[in-house]
């Protein structure tokens, strides 16, 4: 697959999300339907279309996350992460551990990583002093004000707290990696792009091992504003776990999540010489877009269609062969309704079961495809297709069986991953669950 003979397999899984970090307590609550979308308590809203979004609490990322062999090191670099690196790093540690790769086992020119990341927002406090120097008694902002005095007030270090490249910087210095390395900034399909280039750099022989997927926290106040004023929050005002609503008639946009996900990719052989657990393997990925003049995306999902037709052409499967799709459902009318519409055209309708969880997750942007690839993968592990939360009644122009209630039983271990943004940028990975046949699982 993926063009070589090199087979990329799944040997570490990590996660920080709403749901929590820990894989059979994240599945706990996907099985019974336990979401994680609440009123906002880190900063008070006002103004803003609504107060939703999965938010996590209590997130403490030294004494919660850091690993003893790096520790000291984080407590130094703790003051240069902005919140989203913070998840990215603290996700990135749990998956080295759980591939056993924390105390060595690669060459360090041989490991690299290839992240999604999105755009990060500054701490308001961080920039309103100078924002103040450079306004007029008006409110007008006085550009040859900001660049003579206002600029000179700011920390020299404050951009390196938000360069969305830094997810990755702090990652491959604190695990030394020195091999292949990326940032891809594509929005919502960021993490699957990510992770189909950190497979594909694995393929051509240019590393054994990538650290991949993403991380993203929409849990700010300019974050929030931007959603507001783009259109895509929704203005659900009922039960705040039922706000995000996946291809249900009644959905109206999509909430922020926050949280990252992280997979440890590498070489099957590679793998099989260190007897390394193998959580599934990676057969194919593609992508497309459908953006259009006007703005937004083609309301027919011509991007994802593109982008599963080109996927399961490199993982050699036909679309017979897929057991369920993790699908994005933002909750975004325009968007499921395309994204069903795609699915409806790959695969027949209603032929092949969907899933979508960001009623769970909420939207985790750039982190979310890794997230939901990683809650997929964990379902058909245990021979089951995660549930869709809130899509209580279907809308009828969306023609997909989507799974939803209870967790549905499945004997087929190879799934699709979808992503696609606003603006029509599609991705998706094509995974299969376990371990190639002879290998350790």
């Amino acid at each position: 697959m993926l063009g070589s003979e090199r087979r990329v397999v799944i040997t570490g899984l990590g996660f920080v999300t709403p749901l929590g970090d820990a894989p059979d307590r994240i599945w706990e609550r996907l099985a019974t339907g336990e979401g994680g979308l609440r009123r906002v308590e880190a900063f008070p809203v006002e103004g803003l279309p609504n107060d939703i979004v999965a938010e996590i609490r209590d997130f403490d990322f030294l004494k919660g996350y850091a690993l003893p062999k790096y520790r000291t090191s984080l407590r130094k670099s703790r003051k240069y992460m902005a919140r989203d690196i913070q998840l990215a790093v603290a996700a990135a540690q749990r998956a080295m551990d759980d591939a056993g790769l924390v105390d060595g086992g690669v060459e360090p020119t041989r490991i690299g990583i290839d992240l999604g990341a999105g755009l990060i927002s500054t701490e308001l406090d961080e920039l309103a002093p100078a924002i103040s120097l450079a306004s007029s008694a008006t409110g007008q902002f006085e550009f040859p004000v900001w660049g003579r005095e206002g600029i000179g007030v700011i920390e020299p270090i404050w951009l390196l707290k938000y360069l969305p490249n830094m997810l990755a910087c702090h990652i491959s210095i604190l695990m030394d990696c020195q091999g292949p390395s990326n940032t891809i900034t594509e929005a919502d399909a960021s993490s699957n792009l990510a992770i189909a280039e950190a497979a594909r750099i694995i393929a051509r022989g240019k590393a054994d091992v990538m650290i991949t997927g993403g991380g993203d926290s929409k849990i700010h106040p300019l974050s929030l504003t931007r959603m507001a004023l783009y259109d895509t929050m929704s203005r659900w005002s009922g039960e705040p776990a039922a706000g995000l609503r996946p291809f249900d008639a009644r959905r109206d946009g999509t909430l922020a999540g926050e949280g990252a996900g992280i997979l440890i990719l590498e070489e099957l052989g590679h793998a099989l010489r260190r007897g390394a657990k193998i959580h599934g393997e990676i057969l194919g990925s593609g992508s497309g877009c459908d953006a259009v003049l006007a703005g937004g995306q083609d309301p027919d999902g011509g991007g994802t269609e593109i982008a599963i037709k080109a996927a399961l052409r490199e993982a050699r499967l036909e679309p017979g062969a897929v057991g369920h799709v993790n699908a994005h459902g933002s909750g975004s009318k325009v968007s499921d309704l395309a994204e069903a519409r795609a699915f409806e055209r790959v695969f027949g309708p209603g032929k092949v079961p969907v899933s979508a969880l960001k009623g769970f997750f909420g939207n985790i942007a750039s982190g979310a495809g890794a997230v939901e690839l990683i809650a997929s993968l964990v379902g058909v592990n245990r021979g089951l297709i995660p549930p869709t939360l809130n899509c209580d009644d279907l809308d009828p122009g969306c023609k997909i069986d989507v799974v939803t209630g209870a967790p549905r039983p499945t004997d087929n271990s190879v799934f699709v991953n979808t992503n696609v943004t606003v603006n029509g940028q599609a991705s998706a990975v094509v995974v299969r669950g376990g371990a190639p046949s002879g290998s350790p699982g």
